[in-house]
């Protein structure tokens, strides 16, 4: 792609997924001295997502090849990352939409300031975090569904949980098919997937009201693929949570960077655990890999009884599954 003017729209995902890389001042400051941009015209506010909306204007205010510099710069230290490669071929994919977090039914205060927290709670855990998190990770699967994508994972029973703006009814269930195994193996070879249906007529229940559809899945791939546990738990302000997922609908990939719990309450977990596009339908989880949201959805916040918005991933609360199954049942 010829280096010509971003779109307005093109600047905003810029700008979220520079938020995300490179939260502090000190990374911001490095980043800009390593493109040669004067940092002093910079307005650093301790929070990313400003900080580098002054980044981008200032850039902007300079030409199309300072915003280039930025998107490529960002490209040398992220190699593999899909949104910025698309950024600058100036491509686009289509995925499963969610829906703005700003329209959904909850409210509440995401607590102190997140400089107050860090470093309150280790970041150490067993080496068997490791063991345990790939036995989970197999039961994590990318959904094609009406040409978009999206990620569900299998609890007990051949049963496979995702969002309702995925899966919206049992005729779109129907007509989607589900891949296990669409990943790299530890050579970094792609990995033999294994592509099933869906059995709506078996099992098949969703709210939109909590976002959420668990369908049968045909061919017992719990066999094959183990199963997550979905059962009550408790999730807290300040705890760590990691999310396995297909970005993008792209190779299914782990994130566990930036990932504090910003708030809880309403069924609802916001976290700054990064996603993508295509997340939609992830299993959060705890630092002991115990499942405690569903992933599904993300953006900016304007957090009640302030003016201010944050940048944030959304999920709804495990036990508000837990409650839709049970209901069905």
């Amino acid at each position: 792609m010829m280096n010509q003017a971003l779109s307005p729209e093109a600047i905003r995902i810029l700008r979220e997924s520079l938020s995300w890389k490179y939260p502090s001042d000190a990374e911001v400051r490095r980043f800009l001295a390593d493109i040669k941009l004067d940092a002093t015209r910079i307005a650093f506010h301790n929070r990313a997502d400003l900080t580098w909306h002054s980044v981008l204007d200032e850039a902007q205010k300079r030409g199309a090849r300072w915003v280039f510099a930025v998107l490529d710069r960002a490209i040398e230290e992220y190699p593999e990352d899909e949104i910025l490669r698309r950024l600058r071929e100036g491509a686009a994919v289509r995925y499963v939409e969610a829906p703005s977090i700003t329209s959904l039914p909850w409210r509440g205060s995401g607590g102190p300031a997140l400089e107050k927290i860090l470093g309150a709670q280790s970041a150490l855990v067993p080496v068997n975090f490791l063991q345990i998190g790939t036995r989970r990770e197999q039961a994590v699967a990318r959904i094609k569904v009406s040409g978009s994508l999206g990620t569900g994972f299998l609890i007990p029973g051949d049963l496979l949980v995702t969002n309702h703006h995925v899966i919206g009814g049992r005729d779109a269930a129907a007509n989607a098919t589900v891949q296990f195994n669409y990943q790299k193996t530890v050579e970094g070879r792609d990995a033999e997937p294994e592509e099933l249906r869906f059995d709506p007529d078996a099992f098949f229940v969703t709210s939109s009201d909590d976002d959420c559809t668990i369908v049968k899945v045909a061919g017992e791939p719990s066999a094959r693929w183990g199963t997550i546990a979905l059962q009550s738990a408790r999730v807290e302000f300040g705890e760590r949570v990691n999310i396995i997922q297909h970005p993008g609908g792209d190779q299914k990939q782990l994130s566990f960077f930036h990932n504090l719990v910003v708030y809880v309450g309403e069924g609802r977990v916001q976290y700054l655990t990064d996603t993508l596009p295509g997340s939609s339908g992830s299993p959060v989880f705890n630092k002991h890999w115990e499942l405690v949201a569903l992933h599904h959805s993300g953006g900016w916040l304007l957090e009640p009884g302030t003016k201010d918005r944050f940048f944030r991933n959304e999920g709804i609360h495990v036990d508000r599954v837990v409650d839709v199954l049970r209901r069905c049942r």
